[in-house]
């Protein structure tokens, strides 16, 4: 657990690498000659982390990767660096800053997001989280997730077809892109998360809170998510969800760059050699889309997330044990608020229910 802040002191050294080149007494000596003279002590599980995933976290300044133990010295503010080394599942972080409120914030968000308790549960997976701004910039979750042959009976049949097929894959298509559009209730957030489990095998998750920022004028953001998230071989899913805005016919007028940023990343200079694949969740309709998103070869699968129709939904609900009858088309939200006893007001909006 993090120990209060103290004034940063010499101390005997820490950390223990076989060329002692970045131990705690070194760390100390570095920080008192920049003037950083609060420090705090953060110790954690980190599982299976990565070197590229402590890299992630800040401008580095220098990293050593050896036999069983991993340690880099970043910069994560300009008046803070941190030390953080990792050996045998077990991790220490050392921050050092000239505010002492500052130095508590940092340690205890750096603990919290590098946290990784030990887990056996098939039915998480692992989701990063960037904001633009924050520090630091990503924060790791574990996030429930069905298998996607538990739930595809929750999807019309087109439906169900592309998003089988993107299921299967274990590399990314060509053009980078996914695009799935329906209107809200039709399930895209669940069969999400589907996804990310079915390819946690080869592909990283990074879901971007801000994606207007992500492909805003500030270049650094964007590269600075792409490069410290990649890992030596894996695929990176980068999730814009609720991004339609981005997409839209008049996108130049409306985001400035961000639609030609979007596609450099999935289909130019900028995602070459990242094995990145960006996935678009909209609520709007493809005929508002710009037509640089889904023309052929761009656009690797775009799926429409549609209503069941009456005798599918009908089905749903049957096979639910449920005695009311759709009557109609419906949306998954729908079906769910039905087989839990809600009326529907056919003029309301409804909002995604899980299932």
């Amino acid at each position: 657990m993090p120990s209060p802040a103290v004034p940063i002191v010499p101390v005997a050294p820490c950390l223990d690498l076989s060329d002692g080149t970045w131990s705690s007494t070194a760390f100390t000596e570095r920080a008192l000659g920049e003037g950083l003279r609060h420090v705090r002590r953060g110790s954690f599980p980190c599982g299976d982390v990565t070197l590229a995933e402590l890299l992630a976290l800040g401008d580095v300044e220098v990293a050593e990767h050896l036999t069983g133990a991993l340690a880099v010295l970043l910069r994560i503010e300009p008046r803070m660096l941190v030390l953080v080394s990792v050996s045998r599942g077990n991790g220490e972080l050392t921050v050092a800053g000239a505010d002492r409120g500052d130095v508590d914030r940092v340690t205890a968000d750096l603990v919290a997001n590098l946290r990784q308790e030990p887990s056996a549960d098939q039915d998480e997976v692992l989701v990063g989280f960037w904001a633009h701004g924050a520090v630091p910039p990503r924060a790791r979750r574990r996030l429930r997730a069905p298998a996607w042959s538990e739930i595809a009976g929750n999807y019309a049949a087109s439906t169900g077809s592309g998003l089988t097929e993107l299921m299967a894959a274990t590399e990314p298509g060509p053009g980078g892109l996914v695009l799935w559009h329906g209107e809200p209730g039709t399930g895209k957030s669940h069969a999400l998360r589907a996804l990310i489990r079915e390819w946690r095998r080869w592909c990283d998750a990074h879901f971007i809170a801000d994606p207007e920022t992500f492909l805003g004028p500030d270049a650094g953001y964007l590269l600075g998510t792409l490069l410290r998230s990649s890992r030596h071989g894996r695929g990176q899913l980068i999730i814009l969800e609720d991004a339609g805005e981005l997409l839209a016919a008049d996108a130049r007028a409306v985001a400035g760059q961000a639609l030609s940023r979007l596609l450099n990343v999935s289909d130019g200079l900028l995602g070459e050699g990242l094995r990145a694949v960006v996935l678009v969740t909209t609520n709007e309709p493809l005929r508002r889309l710009h037509p640089a998103v889904v023309r052929p070869g761009r656009c690797w699968a775009e799926v429409e997330f549609a209503r069941l129709d009456a005798s599918a939904a009908d089905a749903w609900l049957q096979a639910r044990g449920v005695d009311a009858r759709a009557g109609r088309a419906m949306t998954l939200a729908e079906l769910y608020a039905l087989a839990r006893g809600r009326l529907l007001d056919d003029t309301a909006p409804v909002g995604f229910a899980p299932g």
